[in-house]
C-alpha cells in the first residue's frame, strides 16, 4: 500500500489530491521515483484506492488524501508519497518523513494489533522555487563524521527518500514518460505555475496534442476543467487567458470552465460567512445545482446541507460534467 499526505490550505495541493488520488495517474507518476526493483516487482494490476486517514491531534494540519494498495512481490508495501511546495527545500525533510512514517505504522497498529509493520518507501515531490540541495538521508541530518556514522549505524534510524525535483523540469523529458496524458499535463502545471510568466502560452504551445487527448477521454472535459481552474488559482494567469485557451479546446470544454470559474468566485464569496466552511459549501453547491438544472428537490437539498465538506467538495467537481443532479450526488 501506499499513501500521501499533503497540507489542503492551498490550490496546489487541492489540484494535486484530485489528480494523483487516482490510480491510473498515480502509476505513471510513481514509477519513475521508485527503485528499479519495486517498480519492476509490482503487480500493478492490484492497484486499487483505499479510504484511510492519518490525522491525529498532533497533525491536525496534515491528511493523507489518498491510500492506495498494490502487491510487491505477493506482499503490500506501503509507498509514502508527500508533495512539497516551498519555496525552498526542507533540510528536515528526512526527521519530517520520520514523523509522519512513525503514524502511519501507529495507525495501522491500531487497526491490525498485534501484525507486523508494513514496509514503507518514503517519496518526495518537490516543484519549489530553486533546485533541491538538501540531506535527503535522515543520517545526513546527525552531527557525525563518516566513521561515527558507521559505528553508529545498526543503532540509529536511517533511510533515504526518494526525490522527484521538477524545480527545472525538462518538458520533452516528462512527454516522453510512460503516464497518463493528465499526469503529464498536471506535474508539469505544478511545476511552472509560480514560475511561468505565461503558463497558457506554454500549455498552447507544447502541450496541445495532449489536452485534446485529455479532452476526448472518459469524464475528460471535468479534468480539463480541474486543470484550467488550478491555471486560474494556482498562477498569475488572467482569467481571460484562461477561458481563451478553454475556447481553442471546445464549447464542452469551455462550459465547463465557465461552471468552474462561477464555481471559484461563488466559494470566495462564501469563504467569510458566519455559517461555517461547510455550511458555505453547501450554499455554493446549491446555487450551482440551481443554475445548471434548475428546481433542487427537497431531499437533494436536505442531503446537501448535511454534507460533509469532502462530500460537498466531490460534488462541486460532478457538475462540471454531470447531467443531472442524481449523476452528481450519486455516482
Amino acid at each position: 500500500m501506499w499513501g500521501y499526505v499533503c497540507t489542503m490550505q492551498n490550490p496546489h495541493d487541492r489540484f494535486w489530491r484530485r489528480v494523483f488520488s487516482d490510480p491510473k495517474h498515480a502509476e505513471g507518476a510513481l514509477r519513475p521515483l521508485l527503485p528499479v526493483e519495486v517498480s519492476e516487482g509490482s503487480d500493478w494490476s492490484t492497484l486499487r484506492l483505499l479510504s484511510s486517514s492519518f490525522v491525529d491531534d498532533k497533525l491536525s494540519e496534515l491528511r493523507s488524501d489518498a491510500l492506495f494498495s498494490v502487491e510487491l512481490r505477493g506482499r503490500e508495501v506501503l509507498l509514502y508519497l508527500l508533495l512539497e511546495h516551498q519555496s525552498t527545500d526542507d533540510r528536515h525533510m528526512g526527521l519530517r518523513l520520520l514523523g509522519y512514517m512513525v503514524r502511519v505504522w501507529e495507525d495501522h497498529l491500531r487497526k491490525c494489533p498485534g501484525t507486523r509493520l508494513p514496509g514503507i518507501i518514503p517519496l518526495v515531490v518537490y516543484h519549489g522555487d530553486k533546485e533541491w540541495k538538501s540531506a535527503t538521508s535522515l543520517m545526513e541530518l546527525l552531527d557525525v563524521d563518516e566513521e561515527l556514522a558507521r559505528v553508529l549505524g545498526p543503532c540509529t534510524p536511517d533511510f533515504v527518500f526518494r526525490l522527484e525535483d521538477m524545480s527545472n523540469i525538462d518538458a520533452e523529458e516528462l512527454r516522453a514518460r510512460s503516464m497518463t496524458a493528465m499526469s503529464q499535463l498536471a506535474l508539469y502545471c505544478l511545476a511552472r505555475a509560480r514560475k511561468s510568466g505565461d503558463l497558457v502560452a506554454e500549455l498552447e504551445e507544447l502541450w496541445q496534442d495532449r489536452l485534446r487527448e485529455v479532452e476526448a477521454s472518459p469524464n475528460g472535459v471535468a479534468a480539463l476543467a480541474t486543470l484550467l481552474r488550478y491555471v486560474l488559482e494556482g498562477s498569475e494567469t488572467r482569467p481571460e487567458q484562461v477561458a481563451r485557451l478553454a475556447r481553442q479546446l471546445g464549447p464542452r470544454t469551455e462550459e465547463a470552465y465557465m461552471t468552474g470559474a462561477d464555481m471559484l468566485r461563488a466559494e470566495g464569496k462564501a469563504e467569510g460567512k458566519a455559517e461555517g466552511k461547510a455550511e458555505g459549501k453547501a450554499e455554493v453547491l446549491l446555487r450551482l445545482l440551481r443554475l445548471k438544472f434548475g428546481n433542487v428537490s427537497d431531499a437533494a437539498m436536505e442531503r446537501v446541507l448535511h454534507g460533509r465538506v469532502e462530500e460537498l467538495d466531490l460534488w462541486a467537481e460532478r457538475i462540471l460534467s454531470a447531467t443531472s443532479i442524481e449523476e452528481v450526488l450519486d455516482a
